[in-house]
């Protein structure tokens, strides 16, 4: 690590603004072209955003339990979970599983607190998850959304 030479502090590079803007540049191509038969269908750029990154493992997974023995118990607690979400303007998944809810929401990518470090292979993996989900090179889509 690289300390300041008058303060000590440690240094870290910063994030990159070109690769920042491509970055939403490119969940903005894979919006317009998401396909109609895929599963997920996202509600605009930023509901996109947040699937992608939880898809590609950057994200935060809080388990709620429900002592419930029927299935329609977890799908009816999912629906009010999925309902609070959106009521509250929020990006977050609900998933039912054997004893509970799991509620799967992106961690934050904010540009003043994630280095450029940090911050490249979670692009990585986002970029990955578009190519997987759509079978869309990247720089293809970037390209075709410049034009």
């Amino acid at each position: 690590m690289k300390e300041c030479p008058h303060c000590g502090s440690v240094l870290t590079k910063v994030r990159s603004l070109p690769d920042h803007r491509r970055f939403f540049g490119l969940i903005r191509a894979a919006f317009h072209h998401w396909p109609e038969s895929h599963e997920f269908q996202p509600d605009n750029e930023e509901h996109l955003r947040a699937w992608l990154l939880c898809k590609s493992g950057y994200r935060d997974v809080v388990s709620i339990p429900i002592d419930g023995e029927h299935p329609a118990v977890a799908r009816l607690a999912c629906l009010a979970a999925e309902s609070a979400i959106k009521a509250a303007k929020g990006h977050a998944f609900v998933r039912p599983y054997a004893s509970g809810l799991a509620v799967i929401s992106p961690r934050s990518i904010a540009f003043d607190t994630l280095s450029q470090k940090d911050f490249s292979p979670i692009r990585q993996a986002v970029e990955d998850v578009i190519t997987a989900e759509t079978g869309m090179d990247c720089e293809n889509l970037l390209m075709e959304r410049a034009a």
